[in-house]
């Protein structure tokens, strides 16, 4: 069925992007329609270039009101996925590191675990989340001697 009185209630980076989004307000009971950009400017071997098309999807005008908070959702859940947060959540988790070259203590975001990182204050690299501390090496060389 064609749309009488289309809104286009979203643009989309790609179009799977928008796929989703239609896909979405759909399963919600509203009628959603996608106009996909597949001109050769944007296009290629592989598929859609990103930010070079812009898909839309639409809906009945009438149907607005019901679509924004699905896609508010929508976006709430690529932020998460994409560790950008929203701004209702609370601050991300971070972790503290010290440099052994100057001593100093810093912290970094909780996703840094695991990395090395350059100190900002000496330019030494630091471990990230290492727990070298709470290993207790007189164990480990008491092993060794025996």
């Amino acid at each position: 069925m064609a749309l009488k009185d289309p809104v286009a209630v979203y643009n989309a980076a790609k179009n799977t992007e928008a796929q989703n989004v239609c896909f979405a307000l759909q399963q919600s009971g509203i009628e959603a329609h996608i106009i996909e950009d597949m001109s050769p400017g944007g296009m290629w071997a592989f598929g859609a270039l990103p930010e070079i098309h812009k898909p839309q999807v639409f809906v009945e005008k009438a149907d607005v009101e019901r679509a924004v908070p699905i896609i508010e959702e929508f976006e709430q859940t690529q932020r998460k996925r994409r560790g950008e947060g929203s701004d209702d959540t609370a601050v991300s988790e971070t972790v503290e590191a010290e440099c052994e070259g100057c001593g100093r203590r810093m912290e970094f975001p909780a996703a840094k675990i695991g990395t090395v990182e350059t100190c900002p204050h000496c330019g030494e690299y630091l471990d990230v989340g290492d727990d070298d501390d709470d290993f207790d090496w007189s164990d480990e060389e008491a092993a060794v001697d025996e």
